[in-house]
């Protein structure tokens, strides 16, 4: 299998010029920082979709958005546009994206978008062998998924959602 090759960014989040694999992230050091993109899809009913990760991933079982690292070159937007393609086989325009936050956390920026839209289950299409279901949930019934350890979330106020009113996206 081919390994991923990412940019590395500053603490300002600009691009280095410096390209790792994936994989070696933990040799960064403290002030470099690769971008994960993450995406919540919220229909018309404000219920959120989450994928099942498959059974042969780490925390395989467990449900969470859709998210990936972006590849060498590659926009934040274009990077989100890719793994909802990859993983769930949905086609997403750039104006249906709304980046929310951007987190920094130990070697990596999480640029987190929304997109509200209904998007029938029956149109997923599980591609890239990472997903194996979808399912959308309220926020209550996710809040309860994460209390019972089903999710990758380890607690609801990691979340976006935690202090944000749902319908404010």
């Amino acid at each position: 299998m081919k390994e991923e090759l990412v940019d590395v960014y500053n603490k300002n989040k600009n691009i280095t010029g410096k390209i790792i694999e994936r994989k070696n992230i933990s040799l960064l050091n403290d002030d470099e920082y690769i971008i994960t993109v993450h995406c919540f899809i919220i229909n018309l009913s404000n219920q959120t979709l989450l994928t099942q990760r498959s059974l042969t991933k780490n925390r395989g079982g467990k449900w969470e958005e859709t998210h990936g690292a972006l590849k060498a070159g590659e926009t934040s937007a274009l990077g989100i546009q890719r793994e909802l393609k990859e993983e769930i086989g949905i086609d997403i325009q750039t104006n249906e994206l709304k980046l929310v936050k951007t987190l920094r956390r130990k070697n990596k920026f999480r640029d987190i978008y929304i997109i509200k839209k209904d998007i029938p289950l029956d149109l997923i299409k599980y591609n890239d062998g990472e997903v194996m279901a979808c399912k959308y949930v309220t926020l209550e019934q996710f809040k309860t998924m994460i209390e019972n350890n089903e999710c990758t979330f380890e607690k609801f106020e990691d979340t976006i959602f935690y202090n944000n009113n749902i319908n404010d996206f």
